[in-house]
């Protein structure tokens, strides 16, 4: 997304899109960069999380929602994406859960 400013060009890479779990509790939708996406949420329990048997994360549940699986599909900026790979990061802030999304067209 370019934005002119004057004679500037200001480039915004990061576009959040914000959704609510079934509970209720914001879902923040983040585009890192060309195929990875980040969803970070509050959740009050631990997140189930299910890895195959080479141990990578095949599927990842927020307490409440979303679910997102390998092979699964996030819509983001009026775009669908398939999920190639899930990474969850080290947890930051007790009860605050977020996952980086390695995604293709």
């Amino acid at each position: 997304m370019c934005i002119r400013d004057s004679s500037k060009y200001l480039y915004k890479k990061n576009i959040m899109d914000v959704i609510k779990s079934r509970y209720g509790k914001d879902r923040s939708i983040e585009k890192l960069g060309d195929r990875r996406i980040r969803v970070m949420g509050q959740i009050s329990k631990t997140p189930i999380i299910q890895k195959n048997e080479k141990g990578k994360v095949t599927m990842f549940d927020f307490d409440g929602g979303p679910c997102y699986n390998l092979g699964g599909t996030i819509k983001h900026q009026k775009t669908t994406w398939k999920i190639k790979e899930i990474m969850v990061e080290k947890e930051k802030y007790k009860g605050l859960a977020s996952i980086v999304l390695k995604v293709s067209f």
